[in-house]
């Protein structure tokens, strides 16, 4: 086993020349650097120092140690100068796990006054749903991922983020639309979904389910982006989240089709492993989500 002591004696002997300088910059006596050398000389089967009236030098084979040492001291340095800009906030990592939609309609802008905030904070942003953003938690491959909060919440930490809304639009130029509709006659109109493997989806058909209404969309897709998209052109009635649909609303290139009774709305959060730490880099984004979150609770 190395004793790291021993070195470091040996490193301040090397530096200083002097066992008496480098005895008090270790704050120690000068027969305990004496003794500490003589041991590491056992150790190693060489002399590592020549002893003189002005002081040391390093032997050849003491100047061959010395090299390693010092270098190995010098990222250690490094080392320490990096976590010290950690703690700091200047540096760090974090892995954050999300979907597209989410990513796109509701972390960019908060990213963007992170990185304003900490730039030296390096992101990594990994888009996949909600399950599979569970499962890279569970692995420890992401930090914290944002997802809609399951029924489920074994083995996780939530922390609420914003409140979103299903609903239904079409285009303004779609022809014979009503003012209102109950649930289960949306299936009269050419419906348009998210795939069945998105959480958005299942909490849909779960609803629904409960409801008794059986809906069968003719489009089924696994971008929200694009049911926006072929609303817009008048392909059918979407269902999309009102929170990401707001400027085509307020712009007339959509409109709500209300309908009775309305799907209740739902939560998205910020999820972390429960018993696992958390890195600084990673708790200082959470806090600035939080605290971006506490006008939305």
């Amino acid at each position: 086993m190395i004793d790291a002591e021993l070195y470091k004696v040996f490193y301040t002997v090397g530096r200083c020349g002097n066992i008496s300088t480098a005895a008090g910059q270790l704050f120690v006596s000068q027969p305990a650097v004496s003794k500490s050398i003589k041991k590491l000389e056992d150790l190693t089967g060489c002399t590592l120092f020549i002893r003189g009236s002005r002081g040391v030098s390093l032997t050849t084979e003491g100047q061959i140690l010395f090299g390693y040492v010092q270098e190995a001291f010098g990222h250690l340095q490094n080392g320490e100068q990096v976590l010290k800009k950690i703690r700091n906030k200047q540096e760090g990592l974090v892995k954050i796990g999300i979907s597209n939609t989410l990513c796109r309609y509701y972390f960019i802008p908060h990213l963007e006054v992170f990185h304003q905030q900490y730039p030296g904070i390096r992101i990594t942003i990994i888009n996949r749903t909600s399950s599979e953003t569970l499962n890279l938690l569970t692995q420890g491959l992401i930090d914290f991922g944002i997802i809609s909060i399951p029924r489920d919440r074994s083995g996780f930490i939530y922390h609420e983020l914003l409140t979103i809304e299903d609903i239904f639009v079409a285009a303004k130029k779609y022809p014979e639309l009503p003012e209102s509709v109950p649930l289960a006659a949306l299936s009269s109109y050419p419906l348009m979904m998210l795939e069945k493997d998105n959480v958005t989806r299942r909490y849909i058909d779960d609803y629904l389910a409960e409801k008794q209404v059986v809906l069968q969309p003719e489009i089924e897709i696994g971008s929200m982006d694009f049911l926006i998209d072929f609303a817009r052109i008048g392909l059918g009635i979407a269902l999309v989240i009102r929170n990401f649909v707001e400027d085509e609303l307020a712009r007339g290139l959509l409109v709500q089709l209300p309908v009775s009774p309305a799907i209740p709305a739902r939560k998205v959060g910020l999820v972390i492993p429960k018993n696992l730490p958390i890195s600084i880099a990673a708790e200082t984004f959470i806090n600035f989500l939080l605290e971006k979150a506490q006008p939305e609770r």
